[in-house]
């Protein structure tokens, strides 16, 4: 499964809330990423770590949406990156 939505706070919700299940890695854009607060990001990945999801970041990937990944997907990208 790979689905797109438009904000990592968005797909969070929707892990939590249990919409979205079999989440294992949810990719957002290094440069957004790198704009954020280290509060912000600290956040997002306690949020993650609660959910047993992994945030990775992908520097090609556009910031007006977020991956969401689970199950057999494959590898992943060669611009993509643990947090």
């Amino acid at each position: 499964m790979i689905v797109r939505r438009d904000t990592l706070t968005q797909a969070l919700s929707q892990v939590e809330a249990e919409k979205l299940r079999g989440v294992s890695i949810i990719v957002v854009s290094r440069p957004w990423w790198d704009g954020l607060s280290a509060n912000e990001q600290s956040v997002y990945r306690s949020r993650a770590a609660r959910a047993g999801v992994e945030l990775r970041v992908d520097e090609a990937i556009s910031s007006h949406f977020v991956e969401v990944r689970g199950g057999d997907e494959g590898p992943p990208l060669s611009t993509e990156s643990p947090m």
